[in-house]
C-alpha cells in the first residue's frame, strides 16, 4: 500500500512574534503530553468512572443476562442517575473538540470522541508524528452497525474529529464545513484501529484535509474534510450563551 504523502513544510514562527507558532504548536504540546494539564484527583475520579460506564454498556449489548440481574441493575442505574441529578451542573474549562481548541491549556475529556471522561467516547487517543496526526482506538460491541463491524456513522464521526486536529497544524482553529467518507471494506470491532489525518493545504480561510483508516495494513475507509477558520471571540460568546441558559 502506498504511503501516505507528506504534509507541506510549514514556515518557521517569527520568534519576535506573539501569535500561536505555525504549524500548530499549541496542538502539538497538548497532543504529545507536553502541555500542562493537571490531572486533578476529580478529574481522574471522572475517567475512572468512565471506564466502568464503557465496561457496563458493553456487557448491557453483548450479554444476554437472567431478567433478574437486568431488573436489579436497572434499578442501580436509576438510582445512581437520581444521584448525579442532584449533585451541581459542570462548568469545563476547554472546548469539547480537539478541533475548536485555540490553546493547548484545553482539554477534551467532555469529547464524545477523544473523551476519556466521556462513557460515549470510545474513546481515540491522538498522537503528533512527524508530519501526520494519528489516532487509535478499538470499538466495542455498542459501536457495532454491519455484523462484527463499526458502524459507518461513528467511522464518520472519528474522521471529524482526527481531521479537526489535522487542521490545526495549519496554525489556525476552524470548523466543519464539509466532510466526505469513502468506505473501502468493513471495519471490524474489537481491534486495533489506526486513523492518520493529513493537512493538505490552506487557502486563504479554507482548510483542506485528508484522512484514512487502517485495520492493520488493510485500509477500511478514507476521507476529506474542509474546515473554515473562525474567530475564537465566537466560542466565548456560545459558552457564555450555554451557561446562561443551560442549552
Amino acid at each position: 500500500m502506498p504511503k501516505m504523502p507528506k504534509m507541506p513544510k510549514m514556515p518557521e514562527p517569527d520568534a519576535d512574534a506573539d501569535a500561536e507558532p505555525a504549524g500548530g504548536g499549541w496542538a502539538a504540546a497538548f497532543i504529545t503530553g507536553e502541555a500542562h494539564v493537571e490531572l486533578t484527583p476529580l478529574r481522574l475520579e471522572k475517567r475512572r468512572l468512565a471506564v466502568a460506564m464503557r465496561r457496563t454498556i458493553e456487557a448491557m449489548v453483548s450479554v444476554d443476562a437472567p431478567i433478574d440481574e437486568v431488573r436489579a441493575a436497572a434499578d442501580e442505574l436509576e438510582a445512581l442517575a437520581v444521584r448525579f441529578e442532584a449533585a451541581p451542573e459542570s462548568s469545563y474549562v476547554g472546548f469539547a473538540e480537539a478541533a475548536n481548541s485555540p490553546h493547548s491549556d484545553g482539554f477534551f475529556d467532555h469529547s464524545p470522541i477523544l473523551g476519556q471522561a466521556n462513557p460515549l467516547a470510545p474513546p481515540l487517543h491522538l498522537e503528533f508524528g512527524h508530519d501526520i496526526i494519528v489516532a487509535t482506538a478499538t470499538f466495542g460491541s455498542a459501536y457495532e452497525g454491519p455484523p462484527g463491524c463499526v458502524h459507518g456513522g461513528w467511522i464518520a464521526a472519528a474522521f471529524d474529529e482526527v481531521l479537526g486536529a489535522t487542521q490545526s497544524l495549519s496554525g489556525s482553529g476552524g470548523m466543519t464545513a464539509y466532510l466526505k467518507v469513502d468506505y473501502r471494506s468493513p471495519t471490524p470491532l474489537h481491534q486495533p484501529l489506526r486513523f492518520e489525518g493529513e493537512l493538505v493545504r490552506t487557502e486563504g480561510r479554507k482548510i483542506f484535509t485528508t484522512g484514512r483508516l487502517l485495520h492493520g495494513d488493510v485500509l477500511t475507509a478514507e476521507a476529506e474534510a474542509l474546515f473554515i477558520s473562525i474567530d475564537f471571540a465566537r466560542f466565548a460568546e456560545m459558552r457564555a450563551r450555554r451557561e446562561r441558559t443551560g442549552s
